[in-house]
């Protein structure tokens, strides 16, 4: 017997126009960003997350802007004028580093995601399983000061790769933060000697899983727990 037609109710065909509207408004704005890419950069323009929609097939999931912001301070008052600054796996950290700091010129985001090659040579991609196999490789190891690691799934494979690209870029006395699962706590220590803080990063979206900060450091607003 022949089934009906599929048909939506109106509630929901009105919902999904809007979220196709949206997406259409957001990928329009992305196309203008990269269009104006030498110009917006040059002019230190500030730039949002809200150009870049998660790619959940990538386990992106973007920090809430007041994570964002305090990664990014973290980064500024841990470092001087000229020192390396890495954001791996964490563009949402970058750009509100960029927005912070913009006069800052030797902060990079490693980063698979091609969409961020709009930041030009501030931008390295990287793939965690490749972990020393990307471009500049030689030229920076062990020069970055401050590295914020982020990586994108939580497991032993994907944080212990993460670890190695921090650890090779890393200068001596390097200061590192990991923000990942608290489920990897005694791995981030073992592996980087990386301490769970009292600091809890927050998602846009929420997560389910339980995210916390490990970090080699402490600074008056960042304490080990």
């Amino acid at each position: 017997m022949d089934s009906d037609p599929l048909s939506l109710s109106e509630d929901t065909l009105a919902a999904l126009q809007s979220f196709l509207h949206e997406k259409q408004e957001l990928d329009d704005q992305f196309a203008k960003l990269q269009e104006n890419a030498d110009d917006m950069f040059n002019e230190k323009q500030k730039i949002t997350m809200d150009y870049f929609q998660e790619d959940w097939q990538l386990s992106q999931f973007w920090y809430d802007d007041a994570t964002a912001e305090f990664l990014a301070t973290r980064a500024l008052e841990n470092t001087d004028d000229g020192d390396y600054i890495a954001f791996i796996s964490s563009p949402t950290a970058y750009v509100a580093f960029r927005n912070l700091a913009p006069e800052r010129s030797n902060a990079f985001v490693f980063e698979f995601d091609k969409r961020f090659d709009v930041f030009k040579d501030k931008y390295v991609f990287y793939d965690f399983n490749k972990p020393l196999d990307f471009a500049r490789a030689s030229e920076f190891k062990g020069k970055f000061k401050f590295i914020v690691a982020d990586p994108p799934f939580l497991n032993k494979d994907c944080l212990s790769q993460t670890v190695e690209t921090a650890q090779f870029l890393a200068a001596d006395n390097a200061k590192i933060m990991i923000d990942t699962g608290a489920v990897m706590e005694d791995l981030a220590n073992e592996l980087a000697g990386a301490r769970i803080t009292g600091f809890y990063p927050a998602h846009r979206g929420g997560l389910s899983n339980e995210f916390r900060c490990y970090s080699t450091f402490e600074d008056n607003n960042l304490k080990w727990a």
